[in-house]
């Protein structure tokens, strides 16, 4: 046997070189590090205790190995000087003296203590799970999937935390989230030194929450029985006063400026502002053309000159970039337009960060005042961090009037039937980019949908095919009018110029994921349990509603009306048997009326009337529901449907992907089977099963390497008979004959 080596498992490595053998047994003693228990001798002397345990490991399989890599991963972050402080600090809340000691003196340093507080007790795991919510931030600052920071406008206010603080933000938390359960906010306030060694309070609120529905199996009656269970999540928001700022880390866009609002309305004595905390996005497309005469007007004063002193691109390739640096505040297109043709910094798409210069003369005054701004991707923004309210005001201004500063507002549409109308629309056509005459063409209000966060403005359009009478379009340029907000173009058949809005010739990249978040706050607080994240696989189960007493799933899938789409959603459903049947809203207009044993609702048809209050009337989810529930729990049956030409059927079963087989006698044997199932004796003996196929048992008749006959057919112990297996099934049954249309999760058999 070759040599076994340690893979894939740094940090279990690192955590057992450098701890004792008395925070080794504390680390094993976690559930997931049950690989690290089984079959080692923990009994042996301490001393060569780490040495046999690194032994021990390199035996273990992967799945044995990785629960136990992640753990120790966590273990150590929180044993960095940063995390060894933000654990220190989160450990003054356990309020007793004596832990507190304990913990303190615990042996192994930083990742002894930090073992210590990941095992200690439920109240210690809390406080672990706390610190490193707070430890992420870090890491996450900037990503705009998970992360969003608001302005605070004016004088930023002192954070004050008391018992009436915290009951009032967990029950606004709670609601604007539309959460089923209350939520949870602990509180950690960070002394944390600047650059200038000034010690600085930061206030973290950490906000723990049920998050995704989990499913797991377990064993009852010996039989397997899949449930469901909401792990907790949590959300974090930062407020740093002397950066005016409320950062949110949340999984799901919509719920990150509500709870920043949350936080600026409820958490101070007095709002932070009478308006919801800004949300920017930085659009550095106009740093590809010169600034040269550019001076945008703002209040209380003049721009005298504006320069870049430094550019960031791409070079074609997303992990290559060149950063251009000048001094000499000339300007930079004039300097690198001379020494390089085509460059990238002439390339809207291609800059990630500017350095911009601007130098302002204020009214009253005849000096200029230089302000720098440093600007980057994703979004982020020097100006926030500007102590001069004055020089940040007027920055502010300036990048507006620029059209790089652009305020979104996610969520502020959320109870808006017309939004999910265009929601439902945009997710119908399923496809990121689009160009805006698609858009319009859809009726989609591009402006609302980017304000919204939806639409992002991508390249502009140069050409356009317009149609002839006779022959093949013709395609004609788009050019630009001195009114940036429109183009035109010649007309070639009557020579006149057609103006139409900017925003039309653009693409624009859809944010789909966000599309389905827009849907899931359109039904509020009547969604129990709703998933904090989303996966491309429809349908997509949103959470569970109330009807009539019944706890009813609800499920989110698009483009019904296509037929692979369709019956990938239907095998999905079967898959997912409930005793009530379930909701599937989609987009499509006119779908197929059921799918599994769910009604099939389009979004359109329950959407609220305007000033309703909210987006989608439940009342009317409700009629269409019951109109057709029993029709829909038709699907929970045993079904064999023979095509009209008697050459192919599909077999249905209750939890299990639908059969799709060819070969008459094939299909001759399924229906005896169905036949005796409806007449109350399933059992059909194998000869009278077998009679006119020419085989003497279904193995001869149902052939194939992968053929998944055994999912369907089962012999009755202790006789000579057959049934049908009407076990549910853990997966889904690819095709036997072809993997490339596994996506219909149908089988197929040649005869």
């Amino acid at each position: 046997m070759g040599k076994k080596t340690l893979t894939n498992a740094h940090c279990l490595l690192e955590l057992v070189e450098r701890v004792p053998a008395s925070v080794l047994k504390l680390f094993a003693g976690l559930p997931e590090c049950l690989g690290l228990q089984r079959g080692f001798d923990w009994t042996q002397p301490d001393e060569g205790l780490s040495a046999a345990l690194i032994e021990h490991i390199k035996h273990l399989r992967k799945e044995q190995r990785d629960p136990a890599e992640r753990e120790a991963l966590r273990v150590l972050r929180l044993s960095t000087v940063r995390g060894a402080a933000i654990l220190a600090t989160v450990a003054e809340q356990l309020y007793d003296e004596d832990l507190l000691a304990r913990f303190r003196a615990q042996e192994g340093g930083e990742v002894g203590r930090a073992v210590w507080m990941r095992t200690h007790s439920e109240a210690s795991i809390k406080l672990f799970d706390t610190a490193e919510s707070i430890v992420n931030t870090q890491d996450l600052k900037g990503l705009k999937r998970l992360h969003d920071a608001f302005d605070v406008p004016g004088e930023a206010p002192p954070f004050l935390w008391n018992d009436e603080v915290k009951d009032r933000l967990e029950a606004q938390l709670t609601e604007a989230m539309r959460l089923a359960e209350p939520c949870e906010v602990i509180h950690v306030a960070m002394e944390e030194p600047n650059r200038q060694g000034q010690t600085q309070t930061t206030h973290y609120l950490v906000v723990r929450f049920a998050g995704d529905q989990v499913a797991a199996v377990e064993m009852r009656n010996r039989q397997r029985k899949s449930f469901f269970y909401f792990p907790a999540r949590d959300a974090t928001l930062i407020y740093a006063p002397h950066r005016g700022l409320v950062e949110v880390f949340a999984p799901t866009l919509g719920i990150r400026a509500p709870l920043a609002n949350v936080l600026s309305r409820h958490g101070f004595k007095a709002p932070l502002s009478n308006r919801p905390l800004d949300r920017s996005r930085y659009d550095l497309s106009r740093f590809a053309r010169p600034l040269k005469d550019t001076k945008p007007r703002i209040d209380g004063g003049r721009i005298e000159r504006l320069y870049l002193t430094e550019a960031k691109a791409l070079l074609g390739h997303a992990t290559d970039a060149v950063t251009l640096h000048i001094d000499s505040g000339a300007e930079l297109h004039e300097v690198i337009d001379e020494r390089w043709g085509n460059h990238p910094f002439a390339q809207p798409g291609a800059l990630l960060g500017v350095t911009l210069v601007a130098e302002l003369v204020f009214e009253g005054e005849t000096a200029a005042t230089p302000l720098a701004i440093v600007l980057a991707e994703p979004g982020r923004c020097s100006l926030a961090g500007e102590k001069d309210q004055r020089l940040r005001r007027a920055g502010m201004q300036l990048l507006e009037a620029l059209g790089v500063r652009k305020p979104l507002h996610p969520g502020c549409g959320r109870d808006d039937p017309s939004l999910i109308a265009q929601v439902a629309r945009l997710l119908e056509s399923a496809s990121s980019p689009m160009d805006g005459f698609a858009l319009h063409k859809l009726g989609i209000d591009i402006e609302r949908l980017q304000d919204e966060g939806i639409l992002i403005e991508g390249e502009r359009i140069a050409e356009l095919s317009v149609p002839v009478d006779e022959g093949e379009p013709m395609k004609v340029v788009l050019e630009r009018c001195a009114d940036a907000d429109t183009v035109r173009y010649r007309d070639p058949m009557t020579g006149n110029d057609v103006v139409m809005p900017a925003r039309l010739a653009r693409r624009w990249k859809v944010q789909l994921d966000w599309l389905r978040e827009e849907l899931i706050t359109a039904l509020g607080s009547a969604l129990k349990g709703p998933r904090s994240r989303h996966f491309d696989d429809e349908p997509v189960f949103l959470g569970e509603i109330d009807i009539d007493g019944h706890a009813v799933a609800l499920y989110f899938a698009s483009r019904m009306s296509h037929e692979r789409a369709y019956a990938k959603v239907d095998a999905a459903l079967r898959l997912r048997p409930r005793p009530v049947a379930g909701v599937v809203l989609t987009t499509t207009s006119t779908p197929l009326p059921f799918a599994g044993t769910n009604v099939v609702i389009p979004i359109e048809d329950v959407l609220a009337d305007a000033g309703n209050g909210s987006a989608i009337d439940l009342d009317r989810l409700k009629v269409a529901y019951r109109h057709g529930q029993l029709a829909a729990m038709g699907g929970s049956t045993v079904t064999l449907k023979v095509a009209p030409d008697g050459h192919a059927a599909t077999l249905y079963l209750p939890g299990k992907a639908p059969w799709r087989v060819t070969g008459k006698a094939r299909i001759a044997v399924l229906q005896r089977l169905v036949e005796a199932w409806a007449a109350g004796t399933p059992h059909v003996n194998t000869k009278a099963l077998m009679a006119g196929t020419g085989c003497t048992s279904p193995a001869n008749l149902f052939t194939g390497k992968h053929s998944p006959w055994r999912d369907y057919l089962e012999r009755v112990p202790g006789t000579r008979a057959w049934q049908l297996k009407l076990t549910p099934l853990d997966r889904v049954v690819v095709d036997d004959s072809d993997t490339r249309s596994a996506a219909i999760e149908a089988v197929t058999e040649d005869v």
